[in-house]
C-alpha cells in the first residue's frame, strides 16, 4: 500500500511512540513513522495511506488522544479541516496534545476544592445550629400530630360552606322571585300611569285655556274700568268745585246781619245717663 509522509511538531513526545496507529474518524489510516528533535521540540512523522489523503484537506489537525479517555489506549487522530485542497507529502499539521492525567488530575482539583470548601462551611453552619435544628424539627413534629384534627377541621368547614351555599342559593332564587314580581308591579304601575297621563294632559290644558280666557276677561274689564275713571274724572272735579263754591255762599250769606239768625245751629241732643229707666212705659 502507498503511503504519505506528513508532518507536526510538539513541544514533548510523553505518550506517543513509533509505530502508535493514526485514526481518523476513529478509523486507522496510518501510524507513526519516526520521531525526532527539532528546533521547537520534537518532530512527528506520520505515515498515512494515500488513498485516504482526498478526505483530510490542508489545514487539518492532529491530536494526542487516548481511547476510553483517559486509561485506554492511545493515539493520533486526525480532525479534518472543513474544506480544501487535500494534503500533500512534507505538508505540516497543526498539533493539539490532549491534557495528561495529572493536568486532568489538577484540573479536578481546582474545580472540586471550592466546593469541598462550600460543604465544609454548611456542615460547619449545621454543628453551630443543631440546637436551633432540633427546635424546629420539635415544632414540625407537633404540627404534624394535629394535621389530623386539622383535616377534620378542614372537612367540616367545607361541608358547612356547602349547606351555606345551598341556603344563599335559595334565599337568592326568593330574592329573584321578589324582585320580578316588583318589576312586575312597577311595570303595572308603569302602564296605568301612561294610561292617565293623557287625560290629566288634556284636562290640564283645558284648565290652562280656561285660566287664560278669565286672565283676558280680567284685562279687558281692567281697560274699561280705566276709561270709565278717565272719564269720570272730570265730573268729579267740577262736582268738588261746586260744593267749594256753595260752601263760601253759605258762609257769606251767614255773616249778612239780617240773616244771622236765619242759620242758627241745631241744640246736641244729649241722652240720658239712665237711658233704660227714661224710657216709656218702664216704672
Amino acid at each position: 500500500m502507498h503511503q504519505t509522509t506528513v508532518h507536526f511538531v510538539t513541544p514533548n513526545a510523553l505518550g506517543i511512540n513509533q509505530g502508535m496507529p493514526v485514526k481518523l474518524y476513529g478509523y486507522s489510516v496510518g501510524s507513526v513513522k519516526q520521531l525526532g528533535l527539532a528546533a521547537e521540540g520534537v518532530e512527528v512523522q506520520l505515515a498515512i495511506a494515500t488513498d485516504h489523503l482526498w478526505r483530510i484537506p490542508k489545514g487539518s489537525q492532529a491530536r494526542f488522544a487516548r481511547e476510553a479517555s483517559v486509561v485506554g489506549a492511545s493515539s493520533i487522530e486526525i480532525m479534518p479541516a472543513k474544506s480544501g485542497a487535500p494534503l500533500v507529502e512534507g505538508d505540516r499539521l497543526a498539533f493539539e496534545r490532549s491534557r495528561t492525567i495529572s493536568e486532568i488530575m489538577d484540573e479536578i482539583r481546582r474545580q472540586t476544592v471550592p466546593a469541598f470548601n462550600e460543604l465544609k462551611q454548611v456542615l460547619s453552619q449545621l454543628n453551630r445550629s443543631s440546637e436551633d435544628v432540633s427546635v424546629l424539627l420539635a415544632a414540625l413534629r407537633a404540627e404534624a400530630e394535629r394535621l389530623p384534627a386539622t383535616h377534620q377541621a378542614l372537612n367540616e368547614l367545607l361541608k358547612n360552606g356547602a349547606r351555606t351555599t345551598a341556603e344563599v342559593g335559595r334565599e337568592a332564587t326568593a330574592t329573584l322571585g321578589a324582585a320580578r314580581r316588583a318589576s312586575e308591579s312597577a311595570q303595572r304601575a308603569t302602564d296605568q300611569i301612561g294610561q292617565a297621563v293623557p287625560e290629566l294632559a288634556a284636562k290640564l290644558s283645558s284648565t290652562l285655556e280656561s285660566i287664560d280666557s278669565a286672565a283676558g276677561q280680567l284685562r279687558r274689564t281692567g281697560q274699561e274700568a280705566q276709561d270709565v275713571l278717565k272719564r269720570t274724572q272730570p265730573v268729579v272735579e267740577r262736582g268738588e268745585t261746586a260744593l267749594r263754591e256753595a260752601g263760601e255762599v253759605i258762609g257769606a250769606a251767614k255773616r249778612v246781619w239780617p240773616l244771622s239768625g236765619s242759620f242758627e245751629q241745631p241744640a246736641e241732643a244729649a241722652l240720658a245717663i239712665d237711658s233704660f229707666d227714661a224710657y216709656p212705659g218702664r216704672k
